[in-house]
C-alpha cells in the first residue's frame, strides 16, 4: 500500500513568474484527490510559516485556506494539520468544494441507477 503523499507542481506561470497554476495531488491508501489552484507566492509563504509553526509545537493546529467557498471563483481548498492520537501522529485533513450541486446531481442519479460513472470536480477516489 503506497504511504499518504502530497504532491506540488507548477503547470503555468504568467510573465512575471509571481502568479501561477499549481496542481496538488493528495493520495491516502484508500482515496487520491487533485485539484489545481492559481495562487501566488505570498500564499505559499503562509502556507509555509503555518506548517513550521506547527512542526516546532508553536501551534497545537494550522489551518490554511486559499480562494472563497463562493461562485465564479477559481478554487476553495483548506487544509487543516493537527496532531492525531498521543503517539505524535499527524493529521491533515483537506476540504476542497467545487461545484458542489453538480455532485449531488451526479451522485443522486448515480444512487438511482441513472448512471453507472459518477465524474465531478469535488475528488477522485481509487480503490
Amino acid at each position: 500500500m503506497p504511504q499518504p503523499s502530497v504532491k506540488i507542481q507548477k503547470v503555468w506561470l504568467d510573465d512575471n513568474d509571481s502568479f501561477f497554476e499549481l496542481s496538488l495531488d493528495f493520495c491516502t491508501g484508500c482515496c487520491s484527490m487533485n485539484l489545481n489552484i492559481f495562487t501566488d507566492n505570498e500564499e505559499l509563504e503562509k502556507l509555509n510559516q503555518g506548517v513550521m509553526d506547527f512542526a516546532s509545537f508553536k501551534q497545537k493546529e494550522f489551518l490554511w485556506i486559499t480562494g472563497e467557498d463562493v461562485e465564479k471563483v477559481s478554487h476553495f481548498l483548506s487544509m487543516r494539520f493537527f496532531l492525531y492520537g498521543n503517539r505524535g501522529y499527524v493529521g491533515v485533513e483537506v476540504t476542497a468544494l467545487s461545484q458542489i450541486d453538480d455532485f449531488t446531481r451526479k451522485l443522486r442519479n448515480f444512487i438511482k441507477g441513472e448512471i453507472c460513472e459518477l465524474e465531478s470536480l469535488i475528488q477522485s477516489f481509487e480503490q
